[in-house]
């Protein structure tokens, strides 16, 4: 079962997991004001706004409703993931396909161009097996099956880890800093990046204008051009990363979520008052959480402009964020 619900909606409504043909849902992912479904038979929905084509077919301003796109039909689709206005899947073959926004290169496939509405084959990394993909606002990044890191966009903010003097780029760049280094995910915030170690170390690149890459201190950067090591989560035993807007989550190995970043609306699950800075546990949540997925500002209301989904799966216990 899954909930949706649109700007001005009083509240959500609920809809099936069960989808036409006895389809489930496998993987749901939202950018600003358009959303993925990812069906147990490899298709995909979309829905929301289509004005930079993020829906991934012509035709419509807008997706009322989840429909299918029929450029992916048949290409077996394994992931999916939402930046701000643009959208990438990956088929069972590791091939990437891109579409929507491209205006800052986010899309890999070469140009810089307002729309595209069709999705597109990442060429060059065809030859190359991708099991993960993340987009930020403006950025993408992805992680190979022998643990190569790509990135490409805007690099405004240094998130694509390349380096200062690097603008932003219209396909993917290999991040050369994390060769050698067994990598198990990589994330993508608004405009900052993160990659995890099979070790269980974090590194953290982009901006770091809240706190997103939890360094702190008087003589922390602002930007990191290059990824770096992050200290503060190398003893909590970290297996997951998820990226928001301007904060970062963690899960660790116990079952328990770190948060750290801007809380300007509570989207750390702690006290916006609060002048702490550098990774938080986010109390009153009962259970083990077994998957974090960190919400971007969203068209939900002026209430709740962020949707603090931290806590997305919960071992059979309920969520308490009173």
């Amino acid at each position: 079962m899954y909930f949706c619900w649109r700007a001005g909606g009083r509240r959500p409504l609920r809809e099936r997991q069960v989808c036409a043909g006895g389809n489930t849902l496998l993987q749901a992912a939202s950018g600003e004001h358009h959303s993925l479904l990812l069906l147990s038979d490899g298709t995909v929905q979309s829905c929301g706004d289509n004005s930079r084509g993020q829906l991934g077919r012509k035709g419509t301003p807008r997706g009322e409703q989840p429909e299918r796109i029929p450029a992916l039909e048949t290409l077996n689709v394994a992931l999916v993931s939402c930046g701000k206005e643009h959208s990438l899947a990956v088929c069972h073959k590791g091939r990437v396909f891109a579409w929507g926004a491209a205006s800052e290169g986010q899309l890999g496939i070469g140009e810089f161009k307002e729309t595209t509405f069709i999705p597109k084959k990442i060429k060059t990394l065809a030859g190359i097996k991708i099991i993960q993909v993340a987009c930020g606002h403006y950025h993408s990044v992805a992680l190979s099956e022998d643990g190569q890191v790509f990135s490409w966009g805007t690099n405004s903010h240094g998130q694509l880890g390349l380096g200062k003097e690097f603008p932003s780029q219209a396909s993917p760049q290999r991040v050369r800093s994390l060769e050698g280094i067994p990598l198990a995910q990589v994330a993508a915030g608004g405009h900052h990046s993160f990659a995890l170690s099979l070790s269980g170390t974090s590194f953290g690149w982009g901006s770091n204008s809240a706190g997103q890459l939890a360094l702190s201190g008087n003589n922390a950067p602002v930007q990191r051009y290059k990824p770096v090591s992050i200290g503060a989560l190398k003893t909590l035993g970290v297996v997951s990363i998820s990226c928001g807007y301007k904060h970062t989550a963690v899960l660790t190995q116990d079952g328990k979520v770190f948060t750290f970043g801007d809380n300007s609306y509570g989207q750390l699950g702690h006290d916006p008052t609060a002048e702490k800075r550098g990774p938080q546990l986010v109390e009153r949540i009962e259970g083990l959480v077994s998957q974090i997925d960190c919400g971007r500002p969203c068209g939900c209301s002026s209430q709740t402009y962020f949707c603090w989904n931290i806590c997305q799966l919960c071992d059979n216990f309920p969520v308490k964020l009173e």
